[in-house]
């Protein structure tokens, strides 16, 4: 997906690796953290492909030395342009599957080993729940009307991780109370 965010960030204007990453993380970087390595390799990836192309761009006098290598200007190609046309007009195909660290533990889970699983959930939901505090906080902070595409864009993503945020919480209970009965049912009785 990082590729057709690039694509329709070029297309709205030509621009730099790192201001490429800072719009992006303007509009969804509540819900999707990208890395500035990810950026330039997808870049690679896209000029290979035809679908952008980059110039030298002129540095400042106190940057012209080897020391600082030339920036890059991206801009989109008429290639990159119709790739993310395309994209845009086809509907998703199916839901993204659930992929979550916190199942892959389960599923390697020792049977005598549900007391430590028990408490790695405790820990998740902290994390969860120290996230969801941050998010409420970045919500409180945001403007309230949400004028303009990338301010609506914003809102829309903040959003996303609120109500991504809660349901993962609202799984880890359901986990944890789950093994808690699986746990009372494999005790033995009492005499």
């Amino acid at each position: 997906m990082v590729r057709y965010a690039i694509l329709a960030l070029l297309r709205e204007q030509q621009d730099y690796g790192y201001q490429l990453k800072r719009r992006f993380d303007e509009r969804v970087g509540a819900i999707w953290h990208l890395n500035i390595g990810q950026v330039y390799q997808t870049l690679r990836a896209l000029e290979r492909a035809g679908m952008v192309s980059a110039i030298e761009a002129a540095e400042t006098d106190h940057m012209a030395d080897d020391q600082y290598p030339a920036r890059r200007l991206y801009k989109l190609t008429s290639k990159g342009r119709r790739v993310l046309e395309q994209w845009l007009q086809r509907p998703p195909i199916r839901p993204r599957p659930v992929r979550d660290e916190t199942l892959i533990r389960l599923l390697v889970l020792e049977s005598g080993r549900r007391t430590e699983a028990l408490a790695r959930i405790a820990a998740q939901q902290n994390l969860y729940r120290r996230h969801l505090t941050r998010l409420l906080a970045q919500k409180r902070r945001m403007p309230g009307r949400a004028n303009g595409t990338s301010l609506l864009v914003s809102h829309l993503g903040l959003e996303a991780a609120l109500l991504h945020t809660e349901a993962h919480i609202k799984w880890l209970e359901h986990c944890r109370q789950r093994l808690e009965e699986c746990a009372s049912q494999s005790e033995p009785a009492e005499s």
